[in-house]
This record gives structure tokens, sequence and C-alpha cells, in this order.
């Protein structure tokens, strides 16, 4: 990827944190263009770009002389009980709050690990900032095999046409590739810490997302099919049917003391189900 594609990556990747960890609230501005320029250094037509993508993806509404309203943030739903008077939370406290254990461990199963990237480089820089110090970290990430036959996405009417997985592939080796640099640099930089990455791949797709956070914490949703524009590389413009994460509301489930309660059982089962398909299937 090209100076101009990473750049595009990285700015989506931080916009789309802000927005998933609820610092935009639904129905609010996001900064002017030429502000988001100067404070991420790109240009202005690499804050279109994403600008243009983010609204695609159903994030933000972005028209000519109005600005780009905030449409949705990334809820999620916890039956969790220190959660019980709580509707509605987000993925980013979940996610933050799981990097203030001294080890931390993160086992994903996931399409492309967008959102988590996203998460994760918020983790990261404060860390550098020292505010958090997690002796360890852990990730493994379960991920489709890119030789497996995708349903989704595919353009109605062209299903021959391999650009959007091509797309596909390209979204997920681009965060996958920079979440095990990033921890490995920051593993380097950072007296005391270890921090591990590894990515295993497995020959089915994924059908909704799964976090599973210190052994403790489950975060699932579906991938929900949709019709709707996408921005390849080359700039063209294709209509496909595509899965999307956001369209879901997120459950999250914590064990408690009673091991026998529901969501302690829910947890312990998503955590042999993601061991057993680690040790037995992917590779």
């Amino acid at each position: 990827m090209d100076e101009g594609g990473r750049k595009f990556q990285e700015l989506k990747s931080a916009l789309l944190a802000e927005i998933t960890e609820g610092e935009y609230d639904e129905g609010t501005l996001l900064p002017p263009q030429r502000e988001l320029a100067t404070q991420y250094n790109v240009s202005r037509d690499t804050v279109q770009r994403v600008l243009m993508v983010l609204a695609e993806e159903g994030w933000i509404d972005s028209r000519q002389g109005r600005g780009s309203v905030v449409l949705r943030t990334q809820t999620v739903r916890s039956s969790a009980r220190e959660n019980a008077t709580v509707r509605r939370v987000t993925l980013g406290p979940l996610i933050a709050a799981a990097f203030r254990a001294p080890d931390v461990s993160l086992d994903a199963f996931t399409l492309t690990s967008e959102v988590l990237y996203t998460h994760v480089r918020v983790q990261e820089e404060l860390i550098r900032a020292r505010e958090i110090r997690p002796a360890t970290i852990t990730v493994r990430m379960l991920v489709p095999d890119d030789d497996q036959p995708m349903p989704f996405p595919y353009a109605p009417g062209a299903r021959h046409d391999d650009r959007p997985q091509r797309h596909l592939r390209g979204i997920r080796k681009y965060h996958t590739e920079n979440l095990v640099r990033r921890l490995a640099e920051l593993e380097r930089d950072t007296p005391g810490l270890t921090a591990t990455v590894e990515i295993r791949r497995v020959p089915f797709v994924p059908y909704s997302k799964l976090y599973i956070f210190n052994g403790a914490e489950v975060v699932t949703g579906p991938y929900v099919p949709s019709e709707r524009p996408i921005t390849l590389d080359d700039g063209t413009t294709l209509d496909v049917v595509d899965v999307m994460g956001f369209d879901s509301t997120l459950t999250h489930c914590a064990k408690d003391s009673d091991p026998d309660s529901q969501d302690s059982l829910i947890v312990s089962s998503w955590q042999r189900w993601f061991d057993s398909t680690w040790r037995l299937l992917a590779t």
C-alpha cells in the first residue's frame, strides 16, 4: 500500500475509533474538513475520500455545505450485573477497561479486524503516554482464509467480478498486518511490556463478530447483509451486497461470582469454542 493509501486508512481508523467510542454523539458534527486535514497532517482530498467511505458505510451523512453529521455509534447492550441500569454502552469503554488489567488478553473472530484495530490503537497511545501500564498483551485473532470462498461482498448482476472480494481482502490485510506491527513496536519501545499477536485462518466465514476480553467478558454481534456502495482503491464506486457489523446491536456478557449464572456460562461456552477452533481448525 502506498503512502496515500496508508494515510487514508490511518485517518479512517482514527475517525472510526472516535465515532464508535461515542466521542461524537449521534446527530453531532465532525470537525470541518480543513481542521481534520491539519490535525491529521493529510490532504483535503484524503479527508474527502475518508468521509465519503464513512458515509457509504452508514456512519455519517456528509453533504456539501452542511458538514458531516454522525448517524450512529457502535452500541452494546450489556446484561452484566454491574451494568444492570445501563441499557446501552459503546465498545470503546469495554476494551479500555480490559486494558486496565495487568495482563491483557484479547481473543477475536472477525471479518476484517478493522474495528478492533481502531480501538487497540487508542490503547496503544495511552500506553505510550504512560496513562496505563499493562505488563502483558496477548492477542489471538481468527480470520477467514483468503482462499475461502466468500458469499459477500458481491456486485448484483456481476457475481463474476472479483473486485469486491479483493477489496475486502485488502482491508483485512492492512489491519491485521498493522495490528501486528504496532504492537511489536509498542513492545520494543515500552520497557517491561510483553506484547504478542498471533493470527490464524479458518476455512469458514464469520457471520458474527466475537470478542473475548481477559477470559471474562464476551461481546458478540451478527454481520447484517445490506446493499451499499463501496469505493475501490482506484476510486471506482460499485453497488454491492455486503455485511456491516454496525447494523446490529452488540451484546455484552461478563462472568460473575456465580459460575452457573447465565452470563458466566455464556462466556465459558464462547471461550471453549474459541480455544477448540484455534487448536483444531485454524492454521
